[in-house]
């Protein structure tokens, strides 16, 4: 009997943000008579929904108890891991895992790959020292580099000082088919609780983060509300930022046009039942967001950054802005709102683009491919049979 390969998905922790929502899809659609998948996280979640949804599907499932980046017992644990379950390859996500999976791969001989979901912008903010064990560990110990746009790929290969032949675009992708409400699915019923009446809703899904660029949208939004009181903004997550938004959306006098929702498990509905999507980020990836926005078919609007201009075609697909740019936001939201149907008509460009080229089984089978043609140059013999 051959046997299958085993591979180590290692991550910061399973939340809800993009990485992690890629992790648990490709857990989804992998390979099972290819792949033996297990599951790490550097530190648990405080509302865990990932874990017990691979737990679920069969997956072996880790959470180490991380106190600081790069916690000497917890890359023991790590290392004693790979060891005990015979890994063969590691592929890591997110900046402490990046740097832990690293030197666990160096200690156990394994092969690492890891996915940078950001672009340099990203790494730059984070500290000196950070960055330094980022850049160097992957120089050292990585085999190669998955970058989530094409638009990324030169710029995080001189970043981190890696010859493009290294750095593979591997474009994030969503299962398409998810995201279509149910037949019983009653808009104006959901428009009634999330915003108190039938508005038109301008939804934005992203955390409450700076990178998110949120603050712009409400300066936006005092824009565009001046003039259209049947707009109702839509804050679709929770975060750091949530008491600052809403305060300095108070005080721009929209403090009754804008709802921060929290977490949501209708996130599909919310979408569409919305008039317009709008991604405010200052720096990105490949935001599953806008991804799953036009997967629904909802316009979009969305700033100019990392890898959304490769999504996101202005004026074919949706319309791009210019990031922390309140008044150029303001107005490409006013365009979509007061021509509902070339809104519309670029929707559904941007819907059928995304279901060609964006479904999560086209970059569940090139992580897949990566896997094997890293193995397949490993100098350490495996066995091949159990």
């Amino acid at each position: 009997m051959t046997r299958k390969i085993r591979l180590l998905q290692l991550i910061d922790q399973l939340g809800d943000a993009g990485a992690e929502r890629l992790v648990n899809s490709f857990a989804m659609g992998i390979d099972r008579s290819e792949f033996d998948l297990h599951v790490c996280a550097l530190r648990p979640w405080s509302f865990p929904k990932i874990v017990p949804d691979l737990r679920a599907m069969g997956f072996p499932v880790t959470e180490l108890d991380q106190h600081h980046a790069y916690d000497l017992h917890v890359l023991i644990s790590l290392v004693n891991y790979i060891r005990r379950n015979d890994i063969d390859i590691i592929h890591t996500h997110l900046l402490a895992a990046d740097v832990m999976g690293r030197l666990a791969g160096f200690i156990t001989r394994r092969p690492v790959v890891s996915t940078i979901h950001n672009g340099r912008a990203d790494l730059d903010n984070e500290p000196r020292h950070r960055q330094w064990m980022e850049r160097w560990t992957a120089r050292l110990w990585c085999r190669r580099l998955i970058v989530v746009s094409a638009l990324l790929r030169v710029e995080i290969a001189g970043w981190f000082g890696f010859p493009l032949s290294k750095v593979t675009t591997i474009p994030n992708g969503v299962d398409t088919s998810r995201f279509t409400p149910p037949p019983d699915f009653d808009p104006r019923a959901l428009k009634q609780e999330l915003v108190g009446g039938d508005y038109r809703i301008v939804a934005n899904v992203a955390r409450l983060v700076p990178q998110k660029g949120q603050s712009y949208l409400v300066e936006a939004a005092a824009i565009v509300t001046k003039t259209r009181p049947d707009v109702r903004i839509a804050i679709v997550s929770d975060g750091e930022l949530r008491g600052e938004i809403m305060a300095q959306a108070e005080a721009l006098g929209i403090g009754d046009k804008l709802v921060v929702t929290g977490m949501r498990a209708d996130v599909t509905e919310i979408l569409a039942a919305s008039d317009l999507f709008v991604l405010s980020s200052l720096w990105e990836g490949m935001p599953l967001s806008l991804i799953e926005a036009m997967s629904v078919g909802v316009p979009a609007v969305a700033t100019d950054v990392g890898g959304v201009g490769q999504l996101l075609k202005d004026g074919v697909t949706g319309l791009l802005v210019p990031p922390a740019d309140a008044q150029a936001l303001a107005d490409a939201i006013a365009d979509s709102l007061d021509h509902p149907e070339a809104a519309r008509n670029r929707a559904a460009v941007a819907k059928e683009m995304v279901v060609r080229e964006y479904d999560t089984r086209t970059m569940i089978r090139r992580w897949e491919a990566v896997y094997k043609h890293e193995l397949s140059r490993t100098r350490k013999k495996r066995p091949t049979a159990r």
